[in-house]
């Protein structure tokens, strides 16, 4: 018994395959209409139409007759419908179809790339494409992405395994849909942040210890490549509204010019978005589900990260001594897009440059200078002059370089006079830096000329 109803919906813009093909030859040869074909086989009367006389061979039938007129022919010619020419017709057909190689357009260029590629140099296949057009070496070059082809399909003597960060990269999926939305969209963001050319827009991320125990929030700068690591402790929601509450009592005053925007990843720990942006001190931006690559300074500043804190590792009970060290570390690691300056370096410019900025237009004409002695090696640092506006003043600007020094607690005693840390000096604090626990001992003193308001 044949089905002649149908409800299931077929298939749509798909080209008819061998089966499909053997039932329009039967139905055919039965007397069947387009109509009825297509209808069994839920395609439509115009596919089987189309697929008829495109694929549809020519035959001599002989002509039976009792006749003796020399009108009649002896044979006609009929088109027939034979499933397996069909199909042979059709493979012959795709084999043509998409657009031509460029490889034998580009025989000078493969041999150049191949050069560079496993020379000495080992330069990239963007680089060594980028190159060659800048300065017109050949006539004909492919795009980067070609070249990758070309290599895929083991079309060259360059493999995969030759090119230094293909082997390390996992090629990128398509992302998942995800119906839950946590704020305003990276798509929102202005073309000046995604230039990167204005200070104070940053990229925050988390980091996840081995069983999922213990958790580290990341905020990388996007312009000069500064970052805070800070130990969550969990992946509440709680936590970066904590750390950003924490930054804002630091930087006081400051706070605006230094965190403008932060671009976060979907995590449940960044959904709190009304707490985040509270009173408006920050504006915060969701990149797209499963694109990292939209965050990409702040996954390399993870990246280095986990140089030191590698996946597997428990993070629960980290030591903090060790999460500065680590903090200063990549801070202080020299940046070839900086002219190998550090973002330390950076960071402290930007700053005195705000700090200066702001006294200006307070008004305040600079007075004093601070340094300070941190740790065991007490290193002095010296920084821009700055208006003391009396000793209240000094002492929270001495607090906001620590605390922006060392992302930790500060424990002040009361500001003392100390003639003995350096000539000159008005008054001093002695202090400890409190990081979870840790005890490391500091001790800061401010310069004054005859010009600040008596102690």
């Amino acid at each position: 018994m044949s089905q002649s109803e149908y409800s299931t919906k077929g298939r749509r813009y798909c080209h008819l395959q061998e089966p499909e093909r053997k039932c329009i030859q039967r139905m055919k040869q039965n007397g069947a209409s387009n109509n009825e074909i297509a209808k069994a086989l839920g395609r439509h009367k115009s596919s089987i139409g189309r697929e008829l006389k495109r694929n549809a061979v020519e035959q001599r039938e002989t002509v039976y007759t009792h006749s003796k007129s020399i009108e009649i022919p002896l044979w006609r010619e009929v088109r027939r419908y034979f499933w397996d020419s069909a199909q042979r017709l059709y493979h012959t057909r795709r084999l043509n179809t998409g657009a031509k190689s460029k490889l034998a357009l580009c025989g000078d260029f493969v041999q150049y790339l191949e050069q560079k590629v496993l020379g000495p140099e080992k330069w990239s296949v963007d680089a060594t494409v980028g190159y060659a057009r800048r300065h017109h070496l050949f006539a004909n070059i492919p795009c980067t992405r070609t070249g990758y082809n070309w290599i895929d399909a083991g079309l060259l003597k360059i493999r995969n395994i030759d090119l230094l960060l293909k082997v390390r990269r996992k090629t990128r999926k398509k992302a998942k849909e995800r119906k839950r939305i946590l704020g305003r969209s990276i798509e929102e963001r202005p073309d000046y942040i995604n230039q990167r050319q204005e200070f104070a827009h940053w990229e925050g991320d988390g980091i996840q210890g081995k069983g999922r125990k213990g958790h580290l929030l990341t905020l990388t700068e996007r312009s000069i490549g500064y970052g805070i690591v800070w130990d969550a402790k969990d992946r509440g929601a709680d936590k970066i509204v904590l750390l950003l509450d924490a930054l804002e009592q630091q930087y006081g005053m400051y706070f605006p010019l230094l965190f403008k925007s932060i671009t976060f990843d979907n995590g449940p720990e960044f959904s709190a978005v009304a707490d985040i942006e509270r009173d408006d001190r920050v504006t915060a931006y969701y990149a797209h589900p499963y694109s990292s690559y939209e965050r990409g300074s702040n996954e390399n500043w993870n990246g280095i990260v986990r140089r030191f804190i590698p996946k597997g590792k428990e993070i629960s009970d980290l030591d903090p001594d060790i999460l500065i060290r680590v903090n200063r570390y990549i801070n202080q690691l020299p940046r070839k897009r900086f002219g190998y300056r550090s973002p330390e370096e950076l960071f402290e410019q930007k700053l005195r440059d705000i700090i200066t900025s702001a006294d200006n237009q307070t008004g305040s004409a600079p007075c004093c200078t601070c340094f300070y002695n941190w740790g065991v090696n007490a290193v002095a640092v010296r920084y821009q002059p700055f208006s003391c506006e009396g000793k209240a003043r000094c002492a929270t600007m001495g607090q906001a370089i620590f605390r922006r020094a060392h992302g930790s607690e500060l424990v002040w005693e009361q500001p003392q006079e100390d003639h003995s840390v350096s000539p000159g000096c008005r008054f001093g604090f002695d202090g400890d830096l409190r990081p979870a626990g840790a005890m490391v001992h500091h001790q800061a003193f401010f310069v004054c000329d005859s010009s600040c308001l008596p102690l």
